[in-house]
């Protein structure tokens, strides 16, 4: 088991490039990863969202830095462990972005409401979470797009179902898939998923975490559903369109 989890790391970590992880010791970020994870864990609880797709978006946000902050044109523009920007984190309510119970909770509703608005689909969801619901939503019906600041998004009015035609966005979508596969499926990141692990205090409602997760691997244009529970274990599936 020792080994297939060594390999696991290299290849995690030969196919996400050495870029993602700097000169940053793997371990370190697995620690980082750890004071996380119950908070995680209980956000996707109380919104019914699944907990290794927000353990993915905080991972590639900031890889688990709860006061990173982010730069565009030397100006600051994105905070803490979920990378909030302004104007979505007034939407939900997040005062302190560097706050990772705050930040989390905000995250887990913006991702319930990503998969609403766009009928489950996971790619979809990433690509908003990294581009903007608005491209994202200009892309899928084919139109145009002026922001506010004058910005034109789209606009050759072309339609590809949603994913911008971005470098940036398909890559950022393209990693979430491999790291989510790793940590669901190689299990390289664990997430803590008993009850008897789970700090009830991260959970204003107090609802009990169930003691498993099923999920399978995704691709773009995955969507994810809720299935039957059974003995006290959700089950989640992703499967494609």
């Amino acid at each position: 088991m020792k080994n297939r989890l060594v390999i696991a790391q290299f290849i995690l970590i030969t196919l996400l490039g050495s870029n993602l992880y700097g000169q940053e010791n793997l371990e370190k970020l697995r620690e980082r990863a750890r004071q996380y994870e119950a908070i995680i864990l209980a956000a996707a609880n109380r919104y019914n969202v699944d907990p290794y797709l927000l353990w993915t978006i905080a991972y590639l946000e900031s890889r688990f830095k709860a006061q990173a902050t982010s730069y565009k044109e030397r100006r600051p523009c994105a905070f803490g462990l979920m990378q909030f920007i302004p104007s979505t984190a007034q939407q939900y309510g997040l005062k302190n972005p560097y706050d990772p119970y705050e930040a989390v909770d905000a995250a887990a509703h913006y991702v319930k409401d990503l998969l609403k608005r766009f009928d489950g689909r996971v790619d979809l969801v990433l690509a908003a979470y990294n581009a903007g619901e608005g491209t994202v939503e200009a892309f899928r019906v084919g139109q145009r797009l002026v922001l506010k600041d004058g910005k034109v998004v789209n606009p050759n009015a072309i339609r590809t179902g949603g994913v911008p035609p971005y470098t940036e966005t398909q890559s950022y979508i393209a990693r979430a898939k491999l790291v989510y596969k790793t940590i669901s499926n190689q299990q390289v990141f664990s997430l803590p998923m008993k009850s008897s692990e789970f700090d009830p205090e991260l959970d204003p409602q107090n609802r009990r975490v169930e003691s498993s997760f099923y999920l399978s691997d995704f691709a773009p244009g995955a969507r994810i559903k809720a299935s039957e529970r059974k003995k006290g274990v959700r089950t989640l599936s992703l499967y494609p369109n």
